[in-house]
């Protein structure tokens, strides 16, 4: 039966917490190697769910650092579970001291869809110069649409500089969708969430959405 890990920390920091429920179903197990400690879950891929491998990475992010790791991954045993924290082990480390005592927020801003230009019928087939028109059109909607949102990202991430350490701007499917990450201190949380609050106002054209705490997955 193959292994989930879900995370690695510290091995000093998950003393006193080598058991933890999660559900009904299945419990978080450690593997520890050396310095390192990787929780991981010995269950049936169908008795996992994605929501359990979430609420779980949280429950232990809120006591203490934790590289998240994306549901699905699969290992084949604790020796191999122990192989990779040791092979990787200084980049594990160096990357629990940079994410240390900070979590990610996420601001999700929705911007409207543009208005559709207008074609001709389908009857009528457009002129070569209506044609070109209309491309230009387009191509002018389109550089204005990416220089609104550029502009955007710079004046929310310029507004929140000082309340958190780092951010990315992560790619987005939907089109007209800008996602932010933002790498914040525990402690600067209600901070940063204030002076978001105050930056609402540099987008009155679109839907901003705020949404953690939670642990880091942007930023490992």
């Amino acid at each position: 039966m193959p292994l989930y890990p879900l995370g690695i920390s510290r091995s000093r920091d998950v003393r006193g917490t080598d058991e933890q429920a999660v559900g009904q179903a299945v419990e978080l197990r450690w593997r520890r190697a050396g310095d390192l400690a990787c929780v991981f879950v010995d269950a049936p891929h169908d008795a996992f769910k994605p929501v359990q491998h979430a609420a779980a990475l949280d429950a232990i992010h809120r006591r203490i650092c934790v590289l998240p790791m994306r549901f699905g991954v699969e290992v084949r045993d604790e020796a191999e579970i122990g192989s990779l924290l040791q092979a990787r082990r200084r980049e594990l480390l160096d990357d629990l001291d940079r994410l240390d005592g900070a979590c990610e927020m996420a601001l999700r801003i929705a911007l409207p869809s543009p208005e559709r230009l207008p074609t001709a019928p389908h009857s009528q087939a457009p002129s070569s110069l209506a044609y070109l028109q209309q491309r230009r059109s387009c191509y002018r909607q389109a550089d204005a649409a990416v220089e609104l949102e550029r502009l955007i990202v710079e004046q929310f991430t310029e507004r929140l500089r000082g309340t958190c350490r780092t951010w990315r701007r992560l790619p987005s499917a939907p089109p007209r969708l800008i996602r932010l990450a933002f790498l914040v201190e525990r402690d600067l949380v209600p901070v940063f969430r204030s002076r978001l609050e105050g930056a609402r106002s540099l987008c009155r054209r679109g839907h901003c959405v705020v949404l953690g705490p939670w642990p880091p997955y942007s930023f490992v």
